[in-house]
């Protein structure tokens, strides 16, 4: 039983050593402009999903500022993944100070302050959005064009 019990472990730990799968891409810097129907987006949550093994922590993420500009962070670094990734633009993250529900009135005001909405859905959403691009190192900006 002994002998049985260290085999497994063994090919157990052989196994996995030899699953760890490809190392994760380089992150490169990535930043852009969201534009939507020819207007700047502010305040849009800009995600790059790469299309690798790695899973859900390598997911770069930014937040367009007033005039549409953004930059991904992943991984605690400024950039995103060097392969193919699937870009989403989606509403971004309302003020904490909003959150409550003694701030109804000051959330309402907020997001009718918000300019050039509705974002179209499809943007953000992996399966529908239409931005399919190539990070690659030495190219830093990727800007998006939005339609409704």
């Amino acid at each position: 039983m002994r002998f049985s019990v260290t085999a497994l472990a063994g090919l157990a730990l052989a196994f996995l050593a030899g699953c760890g799968g490809e190392p994760a891409p380089p992150i490169v810097p990535a930043r852009g402009v969201v534009m939507l129907n020819g207007n700047p987006l502010p305040n849009a949550k800009v995600r790059f999903i790469p299309q690798v093994d790695q899973g859900a922590g390598y997911i770069a993420v930014g937040e367009t500022d007033s005039e549409g500009k953004y930059e991904v962070k992943c991984q605690g670094q400024t950039g995103a993944c060097a392969c193919e990734t699937i870009v989403t633009v989606s509403e971004g993250d309302l003020p904490e100070d909003l959150l409550g529900e003694s701030a109804q009135r000051q959330l309402a005001a907020y997001l009718k302050a918000l300019k050039n909405r509705p974002i179209p859905r499809s943007y953000g959403s992996p399966v529908s959005t239409p931005f399919h691009i190539t990070v690659t190192k030495g190219v830093e900006q990727y800007d998006l064009v939005l339609k409704r």
